[in-house]
């Protein structure tokens, strides 16, 4: 599946790590943590203290698999969501240990881990998950800024996208990680902030998508906030002399 296309500006603040800080309301958070998480239990896994993955996301989240062939382990079947400890230990790290951002329970896209137990090469690891709807009404018109922690290790052909709809059906691309384009191996960490060309009103959703990888290595994710500047209401001030106004109008006379 080809690549969605990024805005390239975007995805150079993301590779590089830099970020921008983050106001406003927040309309939307999550970290995981109130995910109940149980032990490790295909026969590739190990080292987990018993509290170690789930595959059951947030309410209103939906987990997409698409054509992904059905296997083991069912640990990383698709987006999971994993003690970082345990990921890192059941995986041997290989890298893993160096994201700092993510903490407690993450969410994972791990073609690497379930290459494992399911070769993955032909029918390649194409997987999906987004939000709920998250509302705009209120919120000025192109204020919206979404922030997450995030590890990305790159190998082609996988890709890496984060996408918007306002509609449920129609996204747009925020965020590619594209590792046909990428150096092999290469390891992309940060914290990100994308701005978001929202309306006034209405909602979204963000749809994060692993695509077209084979053995290839991760993204992890955490920390997810959205925020937007709330429409300023009326001064003070300014009600006063739409009061007046109002007086003045009704006393003139024709």
């Amino acid at each position: 599946m080809p690549a969605t296309p990024a805005a390239p500006i975007l995805t150079f603040l993301a590779l590089a790590g830099i970020t921008a800080p983050v106001t406003g309301a927040v309309l939307f958070s999550e970290d995981f943590e109130s995910l109940p998480l149980g032990p490790y239990v295909s026969p590739t896994e190990s080292g987990g203290d018993g509290t170690d993955w789930t595959d059951v996301g947030p309410a209103g989240w939906v987990r997409d698999q698409g054509t992904t062939p059905v296997g083991s382990p069912a640990e990383f079947y698709g987006w999971t969501f994993h003690d970082r400890q345990s990921w890192v230990n059941t995986e041997g790290d290989q890298r893993r240990s160096e994201w700092i951002g993510g903490t407690g329970t993450v969410m994972v896209a791990d073609p690497d881990a379930f290459d494992d137990g399911t070769n993955i090469d032909e029918t390649l690891f194409n997987v999906r998950i987004t939000t709920p709807a998250i509302s705009l009404a209120g919120i000025v018109a192109n204020s919206v800024i979404v922030s997450f922690d995030s590890s990305f290790r790159s190998e082609e052909p996988e890709i890496g996208l984060l996408d918007v709809t306002f509609d449920g059906t129609n996204f747009t691309n925020l965020l590619t990680y594209d590792g046909n384009t990428l150096p092999d191996g290469e390891l992309y960490l940060g914290p990100l902030t994308i701005p978001v060309n929202n309306a006034s009103s209405g909602t979204m959703q963000l749809r994060f998508s692993m695509m077209n990888a084979s053995n290839d290595w991760w993204w992890a994710v955490d920390n997810i906030v959205v925020t937007g500047e709330p429409v300023p209401e009326p001064s003070t001030g300014a009600l006063a002399l739409l009061t007046l106004a109002g007086l003045f109008s009704r006393r003139r006379r024709p």
